[in-house]
């Protein structure tokens, strides 16, 4: 992958599910949700929304793959196993992204919140496992990717507690997803927004990749024209 390919690729690995999320549930309110605040996967509706969030989360998870693999390669871990076992779960978690496009909580609740699980938690350990397994001192994302990871762990049990808390006060048998939701609206009332930061947070910790492996790209090209014009 050319040097060029690579920062387009990092940048695409936060803006293409943050375009998605924003045009998704833009679609989902126009066409009348049933309130505010809401899950993000309630914009996963049929319609126009659905073919937008389910596309767009495929072609996140992809990209998420690939750029796992693209970082993996690109910088200088100081603790090696730790950085090995950080891309493996950044492929993991690149799946599970394309899980959740493509089980929606309205027909496959069940397989749906246990990919969210995965693409959520398994996001904040893959960027914390990447975050220790680098040299601060060198990193010039170290900062923004250590806000991101401390308002998803924070939002993520906000968002888990909230949630639960709320599912526990009624019974659910026979319940519809839509007729469940409304019941725990309460509870969403703080698990939806903890939810935005969570993802919020992990679009931070991408961006933040992305910085690290600006700044190798960079001593590499003035490495390079030092090393040219020596020569001379």
């Amino acid at each position: 992958m050319t040097q060029k390919q690579g920062d387009i690729l990092a940048v695409l690995s936060w803006l293409v599910p943050t375009v998605t999320v924003m045009i998704a549930m833009a679609v989902h309110f126009s066409n009348g949700a049933r309130t505010f605040p809401i899950f993000i996967s309630e914009a996963d509706y049929p319609g126009l929304q659905r073919t937008v969030f389910t596309s767009g989360l495929i072609l996140t998870g992809i990209i998420q793959m690939m750029f796992a693999w693209h970082l993996y390669h690109g910088l200088n871990p100081e603790r090696q196993r730790l950085w090995d076992t950080s891309c493996g779960l950044g492929i993991v978690v690149g799946f599970h992204v394309i899980l959740v496009a493509i089980y929606d909580m309205y027909d496959h609740i069940d397989m749906h919140i246990y990919a969210s699980m995965i693409a959520f938690g398994g996001g904040i350990v893959w960027a914390a496992m990447g975050h220790l397994a680098l040299d601060p001192s060198t990193s010039p994302g170290a900062r923004l990717r250590r806000i991101g990871i401390t308002s998803s762990l924070i939002a993520l049990v906000v968002m888990i507690v909230a949630f639960q808390y709320a599912a526990s006060t009624f019974d659910t048998d026979g319940l519809t997803t839509e007729e469940f939701l409304n019941k725990a609206q309460f509870g969403i009332n703080f698990a939806g927004p903890a939810e935005y930061v969570v993802v919020g947070g992990l679009m931070m910790a991408l961006a933040s990749f992305g910085m690290d492996l600006k700044r190798v790209e960079s001593d590499k090209h003035v490495s390079s024209e030092h090393k040219s014009n020596q020569a001379k």
